[in-house]
């Protein structure tokens, strides 16, 4: 697979996570502006993306073997930036969920039909090393998010104050723009057709093959949905916790986190990709899960505690970046314990089990718990730490749990 459309395709998802993460970026005015409560922010956030996230992920399955996937792939661009659109112009709580979904259709077609060129494509010695690379590129991108938008707000706020549009519109809009150079470069790219068909009897090929491994199978996905359920998260309130409880202005909350995040995250899933591709006989990829999940748990205890924007932007990088190692490793870990017929159907399941559950639940549920807990000093990062605690620890546990039966599957593969 030429390394220029890794490249290409790792840059759609940058700019898919960006694009997915502005209502993040955004929460503090949409609050001010809509009179949104936090848990109609997280439903924003995670529920409403999903709803069509899941069914557009396998509605989408026949694409796989596609001989026109790239220009698939363009398409699914277009559509997103529509969402963002309709996002934009959006004068209700309804009309935003809406538009949500939207993007989350669109972006349920680009993922996997990525992700399945790049495991179909590349070398096995390189695989798990352009899956990080792939997957690096979604913290770049919500990096982006924070960056590109905290400064665009500030820049509004500073030369446009009275703008007929709400300053959170027009950020939709701006982030909206660069999307469709990305659509012009894959229109340009060379086709790279299927290696092999995907019938729909695959599906209950991987059905028998979950249903001899249970316990492997349920260790391994609550382990991987902790670990996206913690990045999730802290993704979607960071910026609201260094606003709400450090002070800061909503475009400087954005910054700072943006600032901090891009410097931390590719280091986790880099650092992952490595270990699992040099070390998978010595350090199987639930041993980094498990390590990243459990590092998460100090970070998030001291984070209620934190007395400045500089300590509590800290440990939410840093638990960005231990969550990110988790689920790289998670993602990584999972192709060498299926058949080789069975990758792309698997890592399309995987994708939407992880998807729905940690991101669609995991910003909706640190919402309620906020809401429960109240608008006192340190309720959003209390909320944080309740949720996402209680996610490392099972997930920590299903992920040594799950260590025995991966080696075992991986060598019937090998075999």
């Amino acid at each position: 697979m030429p390394a220029s459309l890794v490249v290409l395709l790792a840059l759609g998802h940058c700019a898919a996570f960006a694009d997915r993460s502005l209502p993040a970026v955004a929460a503090p005015l949409l609050k001010a502006n809509l009179g949104l409560s936090d848990a109609q922010l997280g439903l924003i956030d995670g529920p409403a993306f999903v709803v069509l996230y899941a069914v557009g992920m396998l509605a989408s399955w026949p694409l796989a073997s596609s001989r026109h996937r790239v220009r698939l792939l363009a398409a699914c661009i277009a559509l997103w930036v529509l969402g963002m659109l309709f996002f934009a112009l959006g004068r209700s709580f309804d009309m935003l969920v809406a538009a949500r979904a939207l993007v989350g259709l669109a972006q349920s077609a680009f993922v996997p039909l990525a992700l399945g060129l790049i495991v179909e494509r590349s070398a096995p010695m390189w695989r798990a090393r352009s899956i990080a690379v792939f997957t690096a590129a979604s913290v770049v991108g919500r990096s982006i998010a924070s960056l590109a938008g905290g400064a665009t707000l500030a820049l509004l706020e500073r030369w446009a104050p009275a703008a007929g549009l709400a300053h959170w519109r027009l950020l939709f809009l701006v982030m909206a723009a660069p999307n469709l150079l990305l659509i012009v470069l894959l229109l340009r790219c060379a086709e790279q057709p299927p290696a092999s068909p995907y019938p729909m009897a695959c599906v209950r090929q991987l059905l028998d093959w979950f249903r001899r491994r249970p316990r492997l199978i349920s260790l391994y996905l609550g382990a991987a949905v902790s670990s996206v359920l913690i990045v999730q998260t802290i993704g979607a309130w960071a910026p609201s916790v260094l606003h709400r409880e450090q002070g800061l202005a909503p475009a400087a909350a954005a910054l700072v986190f943006g600032v901090a995040l891009l410097a931390a995250s590719p280091l986790g899933h880099l650092s992952a990709g490595t270990l699992v591709d040099l070390r998978s006989k010595r350090v199987p990829p639930m041993m980094v899960m498990a390590g990243g999940l459990l590092l998460a748990v100090p970070l998030l205890w001291m984070l209620p505690g934190a007395t400045s924007s500089v300590m509590a932007c800290s440990l939410l990088a840093l638990t960005s970046l231990v969550g990110g190692m988790a689920a790289v490793a998670a993602l990584a870990g999972l192709p060498p314990m299926l058949p080789m017929a069975l990758r792309d159907a698997g890592v399309r399941m995987f994708l939407v089990f992880i998807t729905v559950l940690g991101v669609g639940l995991g910003p909706f549920v640190a919402g309620v718990v906020s809401d429960g807990i109240g608008t006192g000093a340190h309720g959003l990062s209390t909320a944080l730490y309740l949720v996402c605690v209680a996610a490392a620890i099972l997930g920590a546990g299903s992920a040594l749990l799950a260590s025995a039966g991966w080696r075992r599957a991986t060598l019937e593969n090998a075999g």
